[in-house]
């Protein structure tokens, strides 16, 4: 059994119709992971910040696996957090705090300019009303 071979508009049709149906597929991964980071994201960074500061050692969960030679190193162990390591983390959190302070320091910038303007009206208004000087 032979298929007729397809024209150039059949074959771009079958495109469209592939890459849509794939582009679906990935909407609905894509929407599963949101609506579960959504649903569980206190935990998740809870559980993420926990496992940054108070790293599990390595003795602790090893307990019931068979023991590990001192020259290989066991998969997924964790050593505690160094000074390099936290200083990394918060180069790689600086963004973030940046855009968290910026407001406030803009607002803060804003009041005392406006401040500033009205006082300096204000007191170029301090003129005592009283009866004219002959």
């Amino acid at each position: 059994m032979t298929h007729p071979q397809q024209t150039p508009i059949e074959r771009l049709l079958a495109d469209k119709q592939r890459i849509r149906q794939s582009c679906e597929a990935c909407e609905k991964r894509i929407g599963a992971s949101v609506s579960y980071i959504q649903e569980n994201a206190g935990t998740l960074l809870l559980s993420g910040m926990s496992s940054l500061l108070f790293p599990a050692k390595p003795g602790s969960k090893t307990a019931n696996k068979k023991p590990v030679s001192a020259k290989a190193p066991a998969e997924g162990a964790t050593t505690p957090l160094g000074l390099s390591d936290l200083l990394s983390a918060g180069k790689a959190l600086l963004p973030v705090a940046w855009d968290i302070v910026q407001p406030i320091i803009v607002s803060w910038g804003i009041r005392t300019v406006k401040k500033k303007i009205i006082n300096l009206f204000k007191s170029g208004r301090k003129k005592s009303i009283g009866k004219p000087k002959d």
